[in-house]
């Protein structure tokens, strides 16, 4: 992943953030045979999806790659988290329920769904 990239997912994370990286980082990884433009990650119980974590139209994640997403120490307290996805053709896809305590990794899965562990 370009550094740009990754300094912007830092940066947008960032306003949650103080210096030290949050116990819910975790690795997003595309297998879903399309590639996700947007990105958006709140709180389960937020009734918005904050920013988009990829830049809207100036990066998309590929089929087969991987981004890794972190968090600030502020929001130490948030476990449950939910997951909006937009693929090049403006279908998104929502996954509900993440307790990133525990989550480390979610793979994005053709038929839909998503594994995690």
């Amino acid at each position: 992943m370009p550094k740009a990239i990754a300094l912007a997912l830092t940066l947008l994370l960032g306003q949650f953030a103080v210096a030290q990286a949050g116990e819910q980082d975790f690795k997003l990884i595309n297998d879903s045979g399309r590639p996700v433009c947007d990105v958006y990650i709140s709180p389960a119980d937020a009734t918005d999806w904050q920013e988009d974590l990829l830049e809207g139209d100036k990066y998309c994640l590929s089929h087969g790659e991987s981004i890794n997403i972190t968090f600030g120490r502020s929001l130490k307290g948030v476990k449950m988290w939910d997951l909006r996805v937009v693929d090049d053709k403006g279908n998104d896809s929502i996954y509900e329920g993440f307790n990133l305590m525990e989550v480390s990794n979610i793979k994005l899965l053709r038929n839909g769904t998503a594994d995690y562990w």
